[in-house]
């Protein structure tokens, strides 16, 4: 069978969705590359060249102004009941009909469902958090009606869904009303680092004079939550408690926010890096004292498990909707500074059950386990298929 995988995401844009989106184009190699022939498509120089270096076959292309125009104005269904009357593709489509390709997976789902004539296809639905639309400026009702109609387009459409756990599968069959077996589960695992790949000298400067630092591994949205790190620090402040802070990611329209938090309160020693490449991002986990994941969506993350693998303490929160469970983090309210400012201090005296990390440690390993079981089932749900 030939597939085609759609990565749709620069290089440079990081966040989970291109982490997954990675993870899912080496493990879709490693556990169905042998009876089926694979090709990530991507419109990206950077992730094109980041897709060679981890050996995954790629190729590049580019959208031509037209496919734009299409891509643009096929959300609406008038608009693709015009162009299915004169059977009108993109030029991408078009490309993966000549070379033969039996199916397009989406790690993530783009525009480019909605133009597809021909082409059968798997989606991906990562999340529901859009449910929770106008509580933070990055889900704003326009996004949130996007998203609805995307979801319940290519849904219905899709040979397969793929979800990562069985929350959000039940809330995807009850509110698209989907069958249970066309939803697959596999669940997240932890990045892939290229720790070959070392940092250049101009960031390690930068942090070489970092002690005892504590990691954020996420862009700055503000469901993110920053904000009651920064409040747990100033907590830590009053008891002359000295708290260094390494926050990655892209600035996503919140970071003025937690600047002017930061200096009407005098807070020092908090470093935004932005993006970090693979081998920063390993530096950074391996030397840090322990990573903060104080997220208010979910159900579940990537950081938590990319965690566990360095064996690193974790602080999270008590929701329980995931894999990381009483005695494998530090967990409790993370919308509480107190909790946050108290968890960090249990680190930085070494107080806390090093049980967490070992527990933690074990545990990921059977999620690693299971993800190669389930990409093996994927395989064979495939190849029955076609």
């Amino acid at each position: 069978m030939k597939i085609a995988i759609l990565l749709e995401i620069n290089h440079t844009g990081g966040g989970g969705p291109y982490t997954h989106s990675i993870n899912t184009c080496l493990d879709l190699k490693k556990y169905c590359g042998k009876n089926n022939h694979l090709l990530v498509y991507t419109q990206f120089k950077k992730t094109f060249d980041s897709l060679l270096r981890l050996k995954i076959p790629a190729k590049l292309f580019s959208y031509s102004f037209f496919d734009k125009v299409l891509l643009k104005l096929s959300v609406f269904k008038f608009f693709r009941f015009l162009t299915n009357i004169f059977n009108i593709k993109t030029s991408i489509e078009k490309l993966l009909i000549e070379n033969k390709n039996d199916l397009l997976f989406f790690p993530v789902l783009s525009n480019l469902v909605f133009c597809l004539k021909e082409t059968k296809f798997i989606s991906t639905l990562l999340d529901l958090e859009h449910f929770k639309h106008s509580i933070f400026m990055e889900i704003n009702k326009k996004e949130f009606e996007y998203r609805e109609n995307i979801y319940f387009y290519s849904l219905k459409k899709s040979e397969l869904i793929i979800t990562s756990c069985e929350s959000i599968k039940a809330k995807i069959c009850k509110h698209y009303t989907i069958k249970k077996n066309k939803v697959f589960i596999i669940p997240y695992t932890p990045s892939n680092f290229e720790t070959k790949k070392k940092p250049n000298k101009k960031f390690l400067d930068k942090i070489k004079k970092i002690k005892n630092y504590f990691f954020y591994p996420a862009r700055i949205f503000g469901h993110k939550n920053h904000s009651v790190i920064l409040k747990a620090v100033k907590i830590l402040n009053k008891k002359n408690i000295k708290v260094n802070l390494i926050f990655s990611g892209n600035d996503r329209g919140y970071k003025k926010i937690l600047d002017t938090y930061i200096e009407k309160n005098k807070i020092n020693n908090v470093l935004f890096t932005g993006f970090l490449s693979q081998g920063e991002m390993h530096h950074v986990y391996k030397n840090c004292k322990g990573v903060i994941f104080t997220t208010l969506w979910g159900p579940n993350a990537i950081p938590p498990l990319e965690t566990w693998s360095y064996k690193k303490p974790l602080i999270y929160n008590d929701r329980l909707e995931d894999d990381v469970l009483q005695g494998t983090a530090l967990i409790g309210n993370i919308e509480d500074p107190n909790f946050v400012a108290d968890s960090i201090e249990k680190i930085l005296k070494n107080r806390y059950k090093k049980s967490f990390i070992l527990n933690g440690y074990n545990k990921l390993q059977l999620i690693k386990k299971n993800s190669k079981r389930c990409y093996i089932n994927l395989n064979i749900k495939l190849n029955s298929l076609f």
